[in-house]
């Protein structure tokens, strides 16, 4: 045998090798604002999200205006959250999503969902290009938003798992989520995904700082393919002080510390001029698994983007925007 032959050959058993013990998926994250139906749920504080001819009754209004700030009592007491509004809704941020290679990717990790009833609604639009599963599971939030799954690939378990805060008051430990865990079957491999929404930045640091102890001790815990993604609000300057995401950087390969480092950001804060990455994905390292390179991007769709290439967050008047945030999409290699 001639040698040029032996190593066409040799060449041609290394990758399909390659293709038998690597297995490459997406994933996305993605914090859609405020997903919320219309129906009056007397467990979950949702009375912003009512069409507007439920609003007039006094305790409705003495409700709003216990609300934080001046805009959010406004759209409580004013804004129509109609079916036309939920619809175009659901299709922007459906579109957003597809915008992705056209089809979407493989996994997608929401968070600020209301309920099963609503992604399930989300679930249907997507579902004609692949989507097969999705789950939700009812947090404590005070807000009543949750995080959630849909993806192409099989979702074989999925839990809650409580932060463990070690200060802080009822109402901020009451205005943040558990995070979401989700076991997917992969080419034969369960992999792990953490899906999180931390507490707000107007919340004392030190729960943030809880909330990525507790997530570090559940991956711990764990030995095989472990991400976490979702909305960690760590604000830029925050992350400039306390270098939140960069401890972190040792353990996990972070989507834009690792990659993207021409991205501005996923979330724009006009009042001072400022980026953050409130929003990424996170790999465990040494669990036989990667970042494809260059694969890491923030999903800008002309639906969802300001002139200023901000996002543009979604306007139930006008029927304009999505949310106030970029998603974030990776593509992971296992091994």
């Amino acid at each position: 045998m001639s040698n040029w032959l032996k190593i066409f050959l040799i060449s041609m058993m290394f990758l399909f090798n390659n293709d038998l013990t690597a297995k490459s998926f997406s994933v996305m994250t993605f914090n859609v604002e405020n997903m919320f139906d219309n129906l009056d749920d007397p467990n979950k504080k949702d009375e912003t999200y009512l069409p507007v001819s439920m609003k007039t009754s006094q305790i409705h209004i003495s409700e709003c205006n216990k609300l934080r700030y001046q805009s959010w009592r406004d759209d409580c007491l004013k804004m129509d959250w109609n079916d036309e509004v939920i619809s175009y809704k659901l299709k922007a941020t459906a579109e957003v999503i597809l915008s992705y290679d056209s089809h979407g990717p493989d996994i997608i990790g929401f968070q600020e969902i209301e309920n099963l009833n609503i992604l399930e609604r989300l679930f249907k639009i997507l579902e004609p290009h692949g989507y097969k599963y999705f789950a939700l599971v009812e947090g404590n939030d005070n807000r009543g938003i949750d995080n959630a799954f849909i993806s192409k690939l099989e979702i074989v378990s999925s839990k809650l798992h409580k932060i463990k805060f070690k200060g802080g008051t009822k109402d901020q430990i009451g205005d943040t989520r558990p995070i979401l865990e989700g076991v997917f079957s992969i080419d034969d491999h369960n992999v792990s995904i953490f899906n999180v929404h931390f507490p707000a930045p107007y919340n004392p640091r030190f729960m943030r700082e809880d909330a990525f102890n507790t997530l570090n001790e559940l991956s711990n815990e764990r030995t095989n393919v472990n991400i976490a993604l979702g909305d960690f609000n760590v604000t830029s300057l925050e992350d400039a002080d306390a270098n939140l995401y960069g401890k972190f950087n040792k353990d996990w390969y972070i989507s834009h510390l690792d990659q993207c480092k021409e991205c501005k950001g996923t979330n724009y804060y006009y009042r001072d001029d400022r980026w953050s990455f409130l929003d990424a994905v996170m790999l465990k390292k040494k669990r036989n698994s990667k970042f494809i390179e260059d694969s890491v991007v923030v999903i800008r769709a002309n639906i969802h983007t300001r002139e200023n290439g901000s996002p543009l967050r979604f306007n139930a008047r006008d029927l304009k925007g999505v949310s106030d945030h970029f998603p974030v999409v990776a593509v992971v290699e296992i091994n």
